[in-house]
């Protein structure tokens, strides 16, 4: 769709804010209900869960499998969903997050202005030009 650059910003903002609850939804709910095994937390599987959540529906309809990351490799919604859910995991559940005050709120905040960040520079093609080098 050729949508004007206002337009196309407010999305990538709706968007990505939603998507910044439901992964930190997710995350924070897999680290109640998962016991921990080695830390005082549940580690892995908290943040597999919220980058399961934050990928879009990659892996939808469930008979496509990983079949998306082997034809074109991590795609960017999977990648910053990952590292969302980890910086968001790890912060509230280590020293951190001591002494914040409403440090589930401000992690909240963080997560959906990485996500709104990251979303706007994969819709405008910000990213570095490859050279050629002589």
């Amino acid at each position: 769709m050729n949508l004007s650059h206002l337009v196309k910003s407010l999305v990538v903002v709706l968007y990505e804010t939603v998507r910044a609850k439901v992964v930190l939804t997710f995350t924070l709910a897999a680290g109640a209900a998962i016991s921990p095994s080695v830390f005082d937390f549940a580690l892995f599987g908290p943040i597999m869960c919220g980058t399961v959540a934050g990928c879009g529906g990659a892996f939808l309809p469930m008979n496509k499998g990983l079949d998306p990351i082997a034809k074109d490799g991590l795609q960017p919604p999977m990648m910053s969903a990952f590292v969302g859910a980890a910086m968001a995991h790890l912060f509230l559940n280590t020293s951190l997050s001591e002494g914040v005050i409403n440090a589930k709120e401000k992690a909240h905040l963080h997560l959906a202005l990485f996500f709104i960040a990251s979303g706007l520079v994969n819709a405008f093609d910000l990213k570095p030009k490859k050279t050629k080098k002589e």
